[in-house]
């Protein structure tokens, strides 16, 4: 029986403690009397509340005992881990504290020193949990789950937490590179992997990664077809292509690339160059005009300029920078 459960004898009968009288050379209570349900007693080592519950409630930085009647039990039965909040979200990078609390038999609690507990990761991206009950989120690609657990005594229990994706581009070797580490896994899977580099060429067809992300290409892919759309609003990325068209019998050609509709935010920048003979080329000045818009991607275009170094325009690249 825990220490703090008390039974008060009176011969060989047990009696309800609300039917005897206290008194030390502290206090006096008479729990008989007219006023007793709401009296307080208090003393340096207890505080007594008889108007808190039905009979006696007695708490103590040590105890807390509940005495409606001689042999009432306040057992133990588990573990409770808190947070700063009810739902435990953490950035990425961050650290967010954890509390925890012996749960009893009435599923009333007492709060536990957070050095108390044997604490663990359990599972998830964490980079660690210290003695006192701080945890450490490590770096995700996505909004991602983890687990961490704390033993006292006989008891144990477990708590997720919701790691938070604060940072597009800071997943393990994926970091830093330029390219999401959402679509870096989505195409490669998780790091480390030579072929997610922003320059590798998995495919061999010409286009490296960073220009297969910009141009909303499948970079595992064994074809590289052009950029199409259908009306304003379907949009299929690839390669960059030729537009002409005839008006009045006379043609105008227009330089066609598929562009991330979040490219300010992705930190892509897009030109367009022209050449007559693949040596001299000269960067467009037109604003590109949106042909079709998917919400991830659109189909944009330039006009070709009649010549460029006295040559006429034939041939257009795309140019691609990031910071």
């Amino acid at each position: 029986m825990d220490s703090r459960h008390i039974l008060l004898i009176v011969g060989t009968a047990l009696a309800p403690l609300a039917t005897r009288a206290a008194i030390s050379a502290n206090y006096s209570l008479d729990p008989a009397s007219l006023d007793s349900a709401g009296r307080t007693t208090r003393s340096a080592n207890y505080h007594s509340d008889t108007s808190a519950a039905a009979g006696l409630a007695s708490s103590s930085a040590t105890y807390t005992s509940r005495t409606g009647f001689v042999g009432q039990l306040n057992d133990a039965v588990g573990l409770s881990i808190q947070g700063s909040a009810p739902l435990l979200t953490v950035n990425e990078g961050d650290s967010i504290q954890l509390s925890a609390s012996i749960v009893y038999d009435d599923q009333s609690t007492s709060p536990l020193a957070p050095d108390g507990l044997t604490w663990s990761v359990a599972s998830g991206p964490l980079t660690g949990v210290s003695a006192t009950g701080r945890v450490t989120a490590g770096s995700v690609y996505q909004d991602s789950t983890a687990v961490v657990g704390g033993v006292y005594q006989t008891f144990s229990a477990t708590r997720e937490i919701s790691v938070l994706n604060t940072s597009g581009d800071n997943f393990a070797s994926y970091a830093n590179d330029g390219l999401p580490d959402a679509w870096q896994v989505q195409y490669f899977g998780l790091p480390p992997n030579a072929m997610a580099a922003p320059s590798a060429d998995p495919r061999g067809n010409g286009f490296n990664n960073l220009q297969e992300y910009a141009f909303g290409m499948n970079p595992t892919l064994g074809t590289t077809p052009a950029v199409t759309w259908t009306g304003t609003t379907h949009v299929v990325g690839g390669a960059p292509t030729q537009l002409a068209t005839v008006s009045n019998g006379t043609f105008t050609f227009r330089a066609v690339y598929a562009r991330r509709k979040d490219y300010v935010a992705a930190q892509l920048s897009y030109s367009v160059e022209f050449s007559g003979d693949l040596l001299t080329w000269k960067a467009s000045t037109s604003t590109p005009s949106v042909l079709a818009d998917n919400g991830l991607l659109q189909a944009v275009s330039v006009p070709y300029p009649f010549f460029v170094a006295g040559k006429k325009a034939r041939y257009f690249r795309v140019k691609l920078e990031m910071p």
